[in-house]
């Protein structure tokens, strides 16, 4: 088994699902790839007028319901997909990171998913979406001090016990995605708020972009 979800996440209100991408070529996003996320950002901006209208969409409250459940205020931890709404909207571009994170950052603009990628080489399999017992570890990225995890959060962790990401919110440092990165595990996440016909869309929009500008192959375990 490379990933599951859960029975008590899924209860929680949690739908995910994983795909596996081997031999990619990671490095800064081409002109074609950006070109597409500012055309993205733009569809973005003229559905949503405010931040208010943003936190208003319906995929957008149900992850902060979910942070809500587990304890955690919405107003200090943003849900990935709210963030990404928020830069688009405010100022009018997302970050370039690399071909594969741009990817799937443009995904979660159409989708209103939430989406993640680990280096496959780093982890240890199985993956799960789990209610946090507090007892992994976790160096959220671009830190190097270990954090505090508290129990009855939820978070992917591997087999390992470390914490790959912190709800939907801080993604692990030892795990990120580089040029060196050859293997990949890209996680797509909803919530039972979303259609499962959008998270399958997600899932198939995410293989068809991150091959087209990445290469490799992807299969879903």
């Amino acid at each position: 088994m490379t990933f599951y979800v859960t029975k008590e996440c899924i209860q929680l209100g949690l739908r995910a699902g994983a795909i596996v991408f081997r031999d990619l070529r990671i490095a800064p996003a081409g002109p074609e790839l950006r070109a597409e996320i500012d055309r993205e950002i733009q569809a973005v901006r003229s559905r949503f007028a405010s931040p208010a209208a943003v936190r208003s969409c319906p995929e957008v409250a149900a992850f902060q319901e979910l942070h809500r459940c587990v304890g955690v205020s919405s107003r200090k931890e943003q849900s990935s997909i709210e963030r990404l709404f928020l830069l688009a909207l405010k100022r009018g571009e997302l970050p370039a990171i690399n071909n594969l994170v741009d990817a799937y950052n443009l995904v979660s603009l159409r989708t209103c998913c939430s989406l993640g990628a680990h280096d496959l080489d780093a982890i240890a399999l199985p993956v799960s979406l789990c209610l946090l017992t507090g007892q992994e570890s976790f160096t959220p990225l671009g830190e190097t001090t270990p954090a505090t995890v508290v129990p009855g959060e939820y978070g992917y962790v591997d087999a390992a016990n470390r914490l790959l990401c912190r709800l939907d919110v801080r993604q692990a440092d030892f795990s990120k995605v580089t040029e060196q990165t050859r293997h990949a595990l890209l996680i797509v996440e909803g919530t039972a708020e979303h259609d499962p016909q959008l998270l399958r869309r997600a899932m198939e929009d995410v293989i068809e972009v991150v091959m087209r500008y990445c290469g490799g192959t992807a299969t879903v375990p």
